[in-house]
């Protein structure tokens, strides 16, 4: 390593839920208190300035205050990093090695490790001997140990019915006298009785989220917003859609069933969320006070598997998304009366906002396949099929004389 007079320094400061028991040594302060000392000993340490990482893991360098480090260093801001000891800077033997080894010597970075009297200018033997990947082997086995006794601590909580969320579910709060209990949001549970009664009431998740929206209703995240920033005046951001009113009425949580683990971390390194089996789920039913009933609940579950299969008769369907209006451009649904299948328009059955356009179903795929025959004359079509339709038309229009206009493509 070049020999420099004035070495520019990073210190480098890292505390997370890891240290466990050692987290009063392992301090912010602590840390910054040793670094200083170390750097005033040494008339060739001139300190750029500290990296915190404060609640980063070191089982990964995914960290903003390393990141920044990093970058002085690339840039030649820094070209030496002091830390207390070796845990500070990673628990991931891997990762660290290849630090030490490959990225440091090639960017002539002199690193110090305070505690471990490690210097790899001053001592090049410090950074080569068999302490160095030692500790870091120890470190390694130690966050993984930890990773463990969490995960054991959280399944245990879970399986005794607590709540280990960062924040409760859209309608609840967590109980100020026992963060890990459940108690009902008095402002947003409404919200949540309404969506539900819409479904009951026959509206779809979508007219459900309009109305929300009109109303200026704050989206769950919004909401969440104003309450940890207690500002009255959230700005509405992002607005309600189908996905979450959807997502809201198949969580079992409103019944007073608590299911937790749906997620879990895939290892203790990459700290990354996969999803679990069901099977894997901990559910504690009756956990807490119902905002729906079960009743009014399974009611909404057995209301959206009948739109379910209707949505996928509707595909099925040979017109499915051929049909507009002439007035109102809306589609159109299909409804048997005695004996036939007829085409109404949207509007006017919902809501009555447009005029009584109707066809009967089998009226119009003989006048259909009729135009398909006129325009190809030369490759006539004997049966009507939903792979003619999408091939060769872009819509149909419904007159309300009964009269229609193919669009082909």
């Amino acid at each position: 390593m070049i020999k420099i007079s004035n070495w520019k320094v990073a210190g480098y400061i890292r505390l997370s839920k890891e240290d466990n028991e050692n987290i009063e040594s392992n301090s912010i302060v602590n840390q910054r208190e040793l670094i200083d000392q170390y750097i005033s000993s040494k008339e060739d340490l001139e300190l750029v300035d500290y990296y915190i990482d404060d609640g980063y893991s070191g089982t990964n360098f995914n960290r903003p205050g390393f990141e920044r480090l990093l970058q002085d260093m690339k840039n030649k801001k820094i070209n030496c990093i002091i830390v207390k000891d070796l845990s500070r800077f990673a628990r991931n033997h891997i990762e660290a090695d290849m630090y030490f080894e490959n990225i440091f010597p090639a960017l002539n970075i002199r690193f110090i490790s305070v505690i471990e009297n490690i210097d790899s200018f001053e001592n090049p033997d410090s950074m080569d001997n068999l302490i160095v990947p030692f500790k870091n082997l120890l470190n390694d086995a130690y966050a993984k140990d930890i990773s463990k006794k969490v995960k054991s601590a959280l399944t245990a909580k879970r399986l005794n019915g607590e709540f280990i969320g960062t924040s409760a579910t859209y309608g609840y709060l967590k109980n100020p006298r026992d963060k890990h209990k459940l108690i009902i949001d008095k402002v947003a549970s409404k919200y949540v009785i309404e969506i539900f009664n819409g479904i009951i009431e026959g509206k779809s998740a979508s007219e459900i989220a309009d109305e929300l929206n009109k109303n200026n209703v704050l989206t769950p995240s919004a909401y969440k917003r104003k309450k940890e920033q207690e500002d009255e005046n959230v700005k509405i951001d992002k607005k309600w859609n189908a996905k979450m009113i959807n997502k809201m009425l198949n969580d079992r949580i409103y019944e007073g069933d608590l299911i937790q683990g749906k997620k879990k971390v895939e290892n203790y390194r990459t700290h990354k969320l996969i999803s679990t089996n069901e099977d894997e789920w901990i559910i504690t039913k009756n956990n807490h006070e119902p905002i729906i009933s079960k009743d009014k609940f399974d009611k909404v579950q057995e209301i959206i598997e009948k739109n379910k299969c209707a949505r996928s008769n509707k595909e099925k369907d040979l017109f499915y998304r051929f049909l507009k209006c002439s007035d109102c451009v809306g589609s159109f649904i299909l409804r048997k009366v005695k004996n036939y299948e007829y085409y109404h328009c949207t509007s006017y059955v919902r809501n009555g906002s447009c005029t009584s356009h109707s066809i009967r179903k089998d009226k119009l795929a003989e006048i259909v396949l009729e135009e398909l025959n006129k325009r190809f004359k030369r490759n006539r079509i004997n049966t009507l099929t939903r792979d003619i339709l999408l091939k060769n038309v872009d819509s149909i229009i419904i007159f309300q004389n009964g009269k229609i206009d193919v669009n082909f493509k």
